[in-house]
């Protein structure tokens, strides 16, 4: 009865931590448009403050990748006000700058789940970029941020192909190289482990 009970035991953790993996995966650009979002909530509140009712103008004083990327982001989550780019118009209310871009993916090690034996990638995902918003009537700054966001997290090595995504240069990194202990010792240790599974399966059958 209690070889049964380990038995079950060990094929929940399996398949309960196999949906958990499939379930929170996500791509490089997904979790750079979560950080992107959040670091732009103090900004929106203060638009909120200022009101849709006025012009806005995005400033681009380089045509980087990433520059570009955050630009198109911040049109995309504020469509509901009037955002122009590079206009040169005497109806402009406020001037929007964004400077020093930076969206960095990094796959930093290899590891093996310890439950489950699955190989995993540590990821980091840093966005990084100074905003400033000027008033054109007086050329004043009324707000101005550094904003620094980054986060830490892993998904399984058989999913790179999905999490790796090629549209951007910025959303897509290289794997570092594999240690021998990684690359032959815990895959040995999970083949140990399954094959007992395995025996323990059978003799609980012929019992």
């Amino acid at each position: 009865m209690i070889l049964k009970c380990l038995l079950c035991i060990f094929s929940l953790l399996i398949l309960r931590g196999t949906s958990f993996s499939q379930e929170n995966t996500i791509t490089n650009l997904n979790a750079v448009d979560n950080l992107i979002n959040e670091s732009l909530d103090p900004f929106s509140n203060k638009l909120l403050q200022l009101g849709e009712e006025n012009f806005y103008n995005l400033v681009t004083e380089e045509s980087s990748e990433q520059h570009l990327y955050l630009i198109e982001s911040i049109k995309r989550k504020f469509n509901n006000y009037k955002i122009l780019v590079n206009e040169d118009s005497g109806s402009i209310d406020y001037l929007v700058t964004i400077k020093n871009p930076k969206i960095e993916i990094k796959y930093n090690r290899f590891f093996t789940d310890k439950i489950l034996g699955t190989k995993k990638v540590a990821r980091e995902v840093l966005v990084s970029y100074d905003l400033e918003l000027i008033n054109t009537k007086n050329s004043l700054s009324i707000f101005k941020k550094h904003f620094y966001k980054k986060i830490k997290d892993s998904f399984d090595l058989d999913k790179f192909s999905f999490v790796n995504d090629n549209r951007y240069s910025f959303s897509r990194s290289v794997l570092p190289e594999e240690s021998s202990l990684n690359k032959f010792l815990f895959p040995a240790i999970l083949i140990v482990t399954s094959a007992a599974a395995i025996i323990l399966f059978f003799t609980i059958r012929s019992k």
